[in-house]
């Protein structure tokens, strides 16, 4: 291995045997003839160190292999740059591939002076060949400024090759998310950089993977922020702060398990993000939030239960989903101990009726409004993380296509749509002068209605963001579960899905609503498949089982056959 060394390639590996061949080969398989490929086992305990073993003494000139105890991806990555030889350095994740050509492009594109090189990738589901192409710069034009600005997203050292004395400046991180906090720098730095404006990479999307795990360790991104306004070029600054900045707003949505944490670490930097110019622009051009005074929905689960009876099994399996989904959220019960009857005559009224929902819906109102957090019926159960939920001033669901429900909803205290629906009940009164009830303008009515003549929703059950960054859902994601892949909640409706001796429950009707279709339009091919792939089911079961079992299944059956009509 006594020849000049172009390239070196560094490989970090951890635990990865079902995808390391396919690494390997990729890189093997690279035109540039130059070029050494570093392993580095980050201390794999399943057979990956058999696999590197096996390509090393196959290819011995081009491969050298390491094992050290585990460390993290920036301290493998650190090791294998210490045993380079190569005038530039690239890094490819061990799960991942290459296009054959990729380090040749990207090595003759250095002869134009270039010290770092990016180029497009493609991100590939796991299981999939192909996937979508994701930009390598994501600016406006491609000039020095708009590449500081727009070197955190993406942020990946995995598409780029760097001219080898950028790792005497600084080295990666131990931190999770470590990228972010290196390539930023190096590119403020750099004299010159070119793009390959092609896909080469290919990024592997794994669920289990850094990017889509819930864990403590995501906080370490916040290291990666500080370390870039420390380390990179002066003469970059303000496009450096505009970048942490992007990055923090980007942060908030992809991971809002640690909204608080991110908020808290902007706001700690208030003095430098109120006087950047761009985040200024971009501010008051309404292109990025105001993270300065946004607030979240606090962690608060509030339900009701009023007249002292005990809680059903469904009720007690959807409190429990909450726990699940939602246990670092704080769980408040309302009732007559801590709700006082007198102080609305419709309250008062309603409660000497015993009809506790009514009692629950005022109630609902004027906690969220005075106290922010979420409201949930007692059936409504929790089938995933509701964090993201947070990020709006007040989010709300359909229900059908012209109902917004009011059995899942959240708000900031103080809310004024929520102080609006409060007043709605100012003056009311539950019983009627002949002595009937006052039932017919219900919370919910009361609620689209409000959101119709002052937010302009659009009654179509789709989701839509109103004004003063008030979020709708559409039923699939807060209502029911047409198995998608989308939902986080599904309100049981009194456990009331197949109790009905006639016609069709009113999740039924939730359901046929949700599916119908407007005249001369068509499904999406995402709905055409759930609906096909139900018909699917039904139609196993309805031939195979009893017609006990088979009862539910032949109701849903009916019900497709009269969407189809529809």
């Amino acid at each position: 291995m006594g020849k000049e060394i172009e390239v070196s390639v560094v490989v970090p590996v951890y635990n990865v045997e079902k995808y390391l061949r396919k690494c390997l080969d990729s890189l093997l398989n690279q035109t540039l003839e130059s070029l050494e490929i570093i392993i580095v086992n980050d201390g794999s305990t399943d057979a990956s160190q058999l696999i590197i073993e096996e390509y090393a003494a196959r290819y011995p000139e081009k491969i050298s292999a390491y094992q050290k105890e585990n460390g993290g991806l920036g301290e493998a990555r650190n090791f294998g740059v210490r045993e380079a030889r190569g005038k530039y350095i690239g890094f490819v994740d061990s799960d991942d591939w290459i296009d054959p050509k990729m380090y040749q492009s990207m090595y003759e594109m250095t002869k134009q002076g270039h010290d770092i090189i990016l180029c497009d990738f493609m991100v590939v589901q796991d299981g999939w060949e192909s996937g979508h192409v994701a930009k390598g710069f994501r600016g406006e034009s491609f000039t020095p400024s708009q590449i500081v600005i727009n070197s955190m997203d993406p942020a990946t050292a995995c598409n780029k090759l760097y001219a080898k004395k950028f790792f005497d400046l600084l080295t990666f991180s131990s931190d999770w998310y470590e990228d972010i906090g290196t390539t930023p720098i190096y590119m403020s730095y750099a004299n010159s950089i070119g793009y390959l404006e092609f896909p080469m990479y290919y990024y592997r999307q794994r669920q289990h993977s850094i990017t889509y795990s819930v864990d403590e360790r995501t906080k370490g991104v916040i290291n990666s922020w500080q370390r870039v306004l420390d380390n990179a070029c002066e003469r970059y600054k303000s496009e450096i702060e505009f970048a942490v900045y992007k990055s923090i707003t980007t942060f908030i949505e992809f991971k809002p398990e640690f909204a608080d944490d991110f908020l808290e670490y902007a706001k700690d930097k208030q003095l430098i993000f109120s006087r950047n110019p761009y985040i200024l622009d971009e501010i008051k051009s309404n292109r990025i939030v105001n993270l300065l005074n946004k607030k979240l929905i606090p962690k608060k689960i509030h339900y009701f239960w009023f007249g002292d009876g005990p809680k059903s099994e469904l009720i007690q399996k959807c409190i429990q989903s909450w726990g699940k989904y939602a246990g670092d959220y704080e769980l408040i019960e309302w009732n007559e101990s801590n709700c006082n009857m007198e102080e609305n005559v419709y309250v008062k009224e309603a409660y000497e009726a015993k009809k506790w929902a009514f009692v629950a819906d005022y109630f609902r109102i004027k906690v969220l409004f005075e106290q922010g957090g979420f409201y949930l019926d007692t059936d409504m159960e929790l089938t995933g993380r509701i964090d993201a939920l947070r990020l709006h001033s007040a989010f709300f669901a359909f229900e059908l296509k012209a109902i917004v429900q009011a059995g899942i909803f959240g708000a900031v205290q103080g809310n004024s749509l929520m102080g609006k629906w409060l007043h709605t009940y100012d003056n009311e009164h539950f019983l009627n002068p002949d002595g009937t009830r006052n039932i017919s303008l219900t919370v919910v009515k009361r609620l689209t209605t409000l959101m119709e003549k002052d937010y302009k929703i659009k009654l179509n059950g789709e989701t839509q963001l109103l004004k003063d960054n008030i979020k709708v859902y559409s039923a699939n994601i807060l209502t029911i579960d047409i198995y998608d892949g989308h939902n986080i909640a599904i309100h049981h409706y009194d456990a009331s899905w197949w109790d009905v001796k006639d016609g069709v429950s009113y999740k039924n009707q939730i359901l046929i609503d949700y599916f119908s279709k407007d005249i001369n339009s068509s499904y999406s091919p995402e709905i055409e498949e759930v609906v096909n792939r139900y018909k699917n089911i039904i139609h196993t079961y309805e031939t195979t089982l009893s017609w006990k079992i088979t009862l539910p299944l032949r109701k849903l059956g009916a019900l497709l056959r009269w969407l189809r009509k529809v």
